[in-house]
């Protein structure tokens, strides 16, 4: 199997050696689902694993709140040999914001909003002075999410008929406005649509997918680029976390001082942590339904460690006045079960 791979890996280098260096980047070497970049769910029953109850990355008690940022689509490109066609980039900038604001991660504000336009000129003419909407009240994020988007086509010839693959590959980074700093950059995600059967003759279409009408053509771009999109916005769920502090327990169940104002959107597996004077040591999962400004949920497994069964003693016995003693926080791991695409 090593020798097979090592081959293969031997071939794609002769291959892109014999390119011209003017060949742009490929988004993906062999287009096929497998390839597809993965999301990776965080269920209830991964997190009765002693494994699995770990402190995620980046996480930071003082910025369990929401942040502000806006988005943008900075580069569509094209695959050399791509079908290309007219694609309306502001669609899928749309969809960016969207499914930010979705998460809950963010206070998400659009540049994308010609609505808004239309609805500073509708107040201007049609309503009264007091209380217009007025240019320049905007707030200012205090991140960018900047995306590039490169869209390209594959024909494969079969025995009875051809296929067309969309794919598409997102590069993203997360930017400091004012400094210009990049953050972070997120990993290039790959999508390849399930492939699009038609037929043609001697290189003439003659039925199924009709890959020469442009709205066909713009329809399958705008999803697969729609795909990309969503799985980097599970990333950035992935990437920052939301929590806060544990304000009471009873008999298994908790509540929290945070809720979808913090970030949470839907059932959240989260990972309960003793944060003691600089050091923090998980304790427990439990999994966590929001409301407005707080949250409540049950433990779903402690950990046999001495700090958590200290803890969960304390808790047992002491409840609500053990946690006015003790900082005990939640904090937000992976993409939920239940989330959506």
């Amino acid at each position: 199997m090593r020798k097979e791979l090592l081959l293969i890996s031997l071939l794609g280098l002769f291959l892109s050696g014999c390119k011209s260096t003017s060949t742009p980047l490929k988004v993906n070497s062999e287009a096929d689902t497998a390839s597809n970049s993965q999301i990776t769910r965080v269920s209830t029953e991964a997190m009765n694993f002693d494994d699995n109850i770990q402190l995620p990355g980046n996480y930071d008690v003082d910025a369990f709140r929401r942040v502000n940022i806006a988005s943008y689509v900075a580069n569509f490109t094209w695959e050399e040999d791509a079908r290309t066609t007219n694609i309306d980039s502001g669609v899928v900038a749309s969809l960016l914001e969207n499914e930010l604001a979705r998460t809950k991660r963010y206070n998400v504000f659009s540049r994308n909003c010609p609505s808004c336009d239309y609805e500073q000129a509708y107040q201007v003419e049609n309503t009264q002075l007091d209380g217009q909407m007025e240019a320049g009240e905007g707030v200012n994020p205090d991140y960018l999410i900047e995306v590039s988007i490169s869209l390209g086509t594959v024909i494969k010839e079969m025995y009875d008929h051809n296929q067309i693959i969309f794919r598409s590959i997102v590069t993203s980074k997360l930017v400091n406005p004012t400094t210009k700093e990049i953050i972070h950059s997120f990993a290039p995600i790959r999508h390849n649509a399930p492939a699009k059967n038609f037929f043609a003759v001697d290189g003439k279409y003659i039925g199924g997918f009709n890959l020469n009408e442009p709205n066909e053509l713009q329809q399958a771009y705008k999803e697969v680029a729609q795909k990309a999109v969503q799985v980097l916005v599970t990333r950035v769920m992935d990437y920052y976390p939301v929590g806060g502090r544990v304000i009471n327990y009873r008999n298994g169940q908790l509540a929290i001082d945070a809720g979808i104002n913090r970030g949470f959107a839907v059932k959240q597996p989260v990972v309960l942590f003793l944060s003691d004077d600089g050091l923090d040591f998980p304790i427990a999962s439990a999994i966590i339904t929001p409301k407005q400004d707080s949250g409540s949920g049950a433990i779903i497994k402690w950990l046999d460690t001495p700090d958590a069964t200290r803890v969960k003693a304390k808790l047992e016995a002491l409840g609500k006045d053990y946690l006015q003693l003790e900082q005990i926080f939640a904090v937000s791991v992976g993409t939920p079960e239940s989330w959506l695409l």
